[in-house]
C-alpha cells in the first residue's frame, strides 16, 4: 500500500529532525572520547600505565622495584598493564558515550559488542 504524502512529509521531516539533533550531539561525542583514559596496575602497583580512548599509552609510571624485576618479567608486566588500562579505557568510553546518547543508541550498541581489548587477549594495537 503507497505511503500517503503527508505521512511520507511528516516522516521526513522527523528523520531531518533526528539528523539534526544527532548532528549536534557530535561535537560533545568527540570530546568525550577525546577525553576517555584509562589506567591499569601491575599487581604489585609498582608500574602504572594510562591511555587514551584509542589504546595509545599516554602516561607510564615506573618504580625501583619495577626495574629491578628484570627484562622479561618486566616486558609481561608491562604488557599485561597496559591491556588492563585499555580494558579500563574502553570502559571509560563506553560510560562516557552512554551517558551522552543513551544506552540504546546504535553507537553506544557498537562500542558494548565490540571486545574488551584486556577480554581478547591483546591489544587495541594488536600487540
Amino acid at each position: 500500500m503507497p505511503l500517503d504524502p503527508e505521512d511520507a512529509f511528516a516522516q521526513v521531516e522527523a528523520d531531518v529532525r533526528r539528523a539534526e539533533s544527532r548532528a549536534a550531539q557530535m561535537p560533545a561525542f568527540e570530546a568525550a572520547v577525546a577525553a576517555a583514559r584509562g589506567t591499569g596496575r601491575s599487581r604489585t602497583r609498582d608500574i602504572v600505565v594510562q591511555v587514551d580512548a584509542a589504546g595509545r599509552v599516554v602516561d607510564l609510571r615506573l618504580s625501583e622495584p619495577a626495574l629491578a624485576r628484570g627484562a622479561s618479567r618486566l616486558a609481561a608486566d608491562l604488557l599485561a598493564t597496559i591491556r588492563a588500562a585499555e580494558a579500563d579505557a574502553h570502559r571509560s568510553t563506553l560510560d562516557a558515550v552512554s551517558d551522552l546518547l543513551g544506552a540504546d543508541d546504535p553507537i553506544v550498541a557498537q562500542l558494548r559488542d565490540a571486545t574488551a581489548p584486556a577480554a581478547s587477549g591483546g591489544t587495541v594495537h594488536g600487540r
